[in-house]
């Protein structure tokens, strides 16, 4: 009986510090976690304040970049997407204006499937779809090209020639993505209302001219400003992201592939978050 209980106290001692020692585990996991995103946030608080402070140099001309380096960057992001921007577009109109109008027809009311598409894609459809395409594309793209700099050494050589990376990687991305994502939310949102126009005319018989007429009473300046702007703030979200990731990327060929995933999957999450505070701000103001 005694050999039991002595037993049982040595099992229960043992299990208690087990318990203890797992307890201060998880503690210490746990305070491991937050320094982690503690610095993660600090880092990128730093990085943007160092990309935004680029730009204020180039706007007082205190920045030099070469005129190759504006025109690749400008290349990359403007006439090289459209065709993939347009395609998508299309497609959205379609499918935005076929879900529509099979319900609107339950009543009667297909017709206002014009002003549905509209003002869906001018709004934010078109913005959003856009943002997201150019994340996979160009955001993607920013961060393999740059974390390949990092694996490559070339990012040390740039520090070492007294070169600041900022004023020479992400500030003609920078600006390429924040003057080329407005425009092509218009051409999003244009080639959306052609696709739904041809669903509302082609296949619910809507007249092109009873359309186009639904389609002109739903355009506002406000849903052009409110689309525009949101596109301006998906294309800074996706260029920060894109160079932020590739100038931390590690310096081995998998972590250029574990850069571009973050670059991506960061700026989709950023600009969700985005979408939901400029509604918000927007709602409150009235736009």
């Amino acid at each position: 009986m005694r050999e039991c209980l002595a037993s049982f106290q040595e099992r229960f001692k043992r299990r208690d510090i087990t318990l203890w020692a797992r307890l201060g585990n998880f503690i210490e996991d746990l305070g491991a976690w937050g320094l982690c995103v503690y610095m993660s946030v600090l880092r990128g608080c730093r990085f943007i304040a160092a990309a935004f402070a680029s730009f204020g140099r180039w706007i007082r001309a205190g920045v030099f970049v070469r005129r190759i380096d504006w025109w690749a960057a400008f290349d990359a992001v403007g006439p090289r997407a459209v065709l993939i921007v347009s395609l998508i577009s299309f497609l959205i109109g379609l499918i935005l204006a076929f879900v529509g109008a099979a319900q609107l027809k339950l009543f009667g009311a297909q017709v206002y499937v014009a002003s549905l598409v509209a003002i869906a894609a001018i709004r934010i459809m078109g913005a959003m779809m856009t943002g997201i395409i150019m994340a996979g594309r160009t955001g993607a793209s920013y961060a393999a090209t740059i974390g390949t700099m990092q694996v490559n050494e070339e990012l040390d050589a740039l520090r070492v020639m007294g070169i600041n990376q900022m004023d020479y990687l992400v500030l003609p991305r920078l600006v390429a993505m924040s003057v080329c994502m407005p425009i092509l939310t218009l051409l999003a949102d244009f080639v959306a209302i052609l696709g739904g126009a041809l669903v509302g005319c082609g296949m619910f018989h809507i007249p092109v001219a009873e359309y186009a007429s639904y389609t002109t009473q739903a355009l506002g300046m406000q849903n052009f400003i409110v689309g525009i702007f949101h596109g301006w703030v998906y294309g800074i979200i996706i260029a920060l992201c894109g160079c932020y990731y590739g100038i931390h990327s590690g310096r081995d060929a998998g972590a250029v592939g574990v850069a571009t995933t973050r670059a991506v999957v960061s700026s989709i999450v950023w600009m969700v978050l985005a979408t939901g505070l400029i509604t918000f701000i927007f709602e409150v103001l009235g736009i």
